[in-house]
């Protein structure tokens, strides 16, 4: 029926189509992702049987694979050392000063310390009005009460409170005894603006 080249020829052509309609077959067949490491067979190498992997570096073209494919522990592997540190900046401009306001006036109203400009003790009661040479409504301020020299004798502060609020260049100081009572003591003042 066939001559021995004809047969040959006939049958070479089927193994061809058989062997290409397969691999067309699982192309199409095949779901996304289902080939993974354990579908994939290693294959024995010489005597020794050591076996290799079966898709090695030869077959994976060159940077297509992406950081993100590469697990922790091998980029971790992969970082070298690290380096010197690089060169010295530009400094950037001076930031604004952080002007710190200050005095220490004691129970008759004198300034003992401090870059105040003035300070108005209103009749012997517990006011004072410490004025400095700028406006103090945006500066943040406190007080405390303190154990200061008036004339020459050192004045020990009594438990108590003190209250601030700024009135322009000036901050208006209250001092209260422990009772609450109004008091004449001495104080610390200091604000940042």
């Amino acid at each position: 029926m066939f001559s021995n080249g004809r047969y040959a020829n006939v049958t070479a052509t089927l193994a061809l189509i058989v062997a290409l309609g397969g691999t067309s077959y699982a192309a199409l067949t095949l779901p996304k992702n289902s080939v993974g490491s354990e579908q994939i067979r290693t294959r024995a190498v010489g005597a020794s049987e050591l076996r290799s992997r079966a898709v090695s570096s030869r077959h994976i073209r060159d940077r297509s694979i992406s950081q993100r494919d590469v697990s922790l522990a091998a980029r971790t592997a992969l970082r070298g050392a690290r380096g010197p540190a690089g060169a010295q900046g530009i400094q950037g401009p001076a930031g604004p000063s952080a002007t710190a306001y200050r005095a220490a006036i004691n129970s008759a109203g004198e300034r003992v310390s401090g870059n105040s400009s003035g300070v108005v003790h209103v009749g012997g009661t517990n006011e004072y009005r410490v004025s400095f040479d700028r406006d103090m409504s945006g500066c943040v301020y406190t007080a405390t009460l303190a154990s200061l020299v008036s004339g020459t004798t050192l004045e020990q502060a009594p438990a108590g409170r003190v209250t601030v609020a700024a009135e322009g260049a000036r901050i208006l100081v209250k001092t209260y005894g422990e009772s609450g009572n109004t008091a004449p003591i001495g104080f610390h003042l200091l604000a940042a603006c």
